[in-house]
């Protein structure tokens, strides 16, 4: 069966699943894309949102927080989970495929904040060329920026 559209109940959520394709820069730094390709995006667009769902509503972008779609490895209250560092063993999300594009299907409380404004940052070839300076062991880029 191939669904076409899906509609959610209450407070679910049906948002995007995007992946990284390549390096992400943000705010001047350039994350490794090796560790983050193929890996989901923490910022989402919300596609398709259930009858209760108050604070959000569709095509807005979100940050979602999936703390408790995570698996550790030793259980809430277990005695080693307070003397050992528990580590994250899997982060399941539920997914629903429509018109054959995968999709999260979270709650409304899985949303961290909904971004009101922001704006793309367009790649610019002379932040990658860097200046050495003999004298200094650091290298510094041709057009400075504050990283905040």
């Amino acid at each position: 069966m191939i669904i076409k559209d899906i509609r959610p109940l209450y407070t679910k959520l049906i948002v995007t699943a995007e992946k990284y394709k390549k390096a992400q820069k943000i705010k001047g730094t350039i994350l490794d894309a090796s560790k983050l390709e193929g890996k989901y995006k923490e910022y989402q667009r919300v596609v398709r949102i259930g009858s209760a769902v108050r604070e959000v509503k569709e095509g807005d972008l979100i940050l979602m927080d999936i703390t408790r779609y995570m698996k550790r490895k030793f259980s809430d209250n277990s005695l080693r989970e307070d003397f050992i560092d528990n580590p994250i063993i899997s982060i399941d999300v539920p997914t629903v495929e429509m018109n054959g594009v995968e999709y999260f299907m979270i709650e409304e409380r899985d949303i961290a904040y909904v971004i009101t404004d922001s704006e793309e940052e367009e790649d610019d070839e002379e932040d990658e060329k860097v200046i050495k300076d003999s004298s200094n062991p650091l290298y510094i880029p041709q057009k400075p920026s504050i990283i905040v």
